[in-house]
């Protein structure tokens, strides 16, 4: 795990045990009551000053590291509301769910609305054509060795490995109707297969993700790598 996300994980906790004691403060007022006074109410706040202020901090920090990873990752999730009406009591959450939990994230684009039913058509048949041709280019990818170290050689400022498995959840979502509608059935189970294989490659490595050179040399990217190879070649026969 990166430093980053190992503080992001930090302030997760922290926000956490904050939720927790404000659900106790009523159970606590009532069996503390001096203590609670003195922190709360005392003319000295200097006690509920230590705490209160880089306790502030972390809760907007994290809070806004979640409303940065919706809009990044999961811009058409419905998790958009209640982060933004109920901020720090829904953060944890939302952060439980799509890290933890690893929830498919929706970063998909939906189909644009049309104007015309002949505009509506041209939109449409784009959408489907660059919908297919975006699943290919990752299979494509996740085939070759070769175009995966060029990628990272490229963009050296990410984890390639990470990122075939971001782009893959990103991309295909097996209950997506416009997926099936671009797909036939046959092309659907394989396409389907090959998540199934990915998801539990991605359960093993919990978000602790090796370099791409680490893992090219895996039993897992030698799996994903011959099946993409399949899938593709019976794509192109169909």
């Amino acid at each position: 795990m990166k430093l980053f996300d190992k503080i992001v994980f930090a302030s997760f906790i922290v926000n956490l045990i904050f939720i927790i004691s404000v659900l106790f403060l009523p159970a606590f007022a009532i069996l503390s009551p001096e203590i609670f006074d003195k922190i709360f109410f005392s003319d000295d706040r200097a006690m509920f000053n230590l705490i209160a202020m880089p306790l502030n901090f972390i809760i907007v920090f994290f809070w806004g590291y979640c409303i940065w990873f919706l809009f990044k990752y999961d811009k058409y999730s419905k998790s958009i509301f209640p982060l933004f009406f109920f901020n720090m009591f829904y953060a944890p959450i939302y952060y439980y769910r799509v890290k933890i939990k690893k929830r498919p994230l929706r970063n998909t684009i939906n189909k644009p609305e049309s104007k015309t039913p002949s505009d509506n058509l041209i939109e449409e048949s784009d959408f489907d054509k660059l919908t297919r041709e975006s699943i290919i280019g990752i299979l494509e990818l996740w085939s070759s060795k070769v175009e995966q170290l060029k990628y990272q050689k490229s963009h050296a400022d990410i984890n390639v490995a990470e990122e075939l498995f971001q782009q893959w959840k990103e991309l295909f979502l097996t209950d997506s109707e416009e997926l099936k509608q671009v797909f036939s059935i046959q092309e659907f189970k394989l396409l389907t297969q090959f998540d199934k294989v990915v998801c539990e490659s991605y359960e093993k490595f919990n978000g602790n993700f090796m370099t791409l050179n680490e893992f090219v040399e895996t039993i897992e990217w030698k799996e994903l790598n011959l099946l993409a190879t399949k899938i593709l070649k019976e794509l192109n026969e169909k």
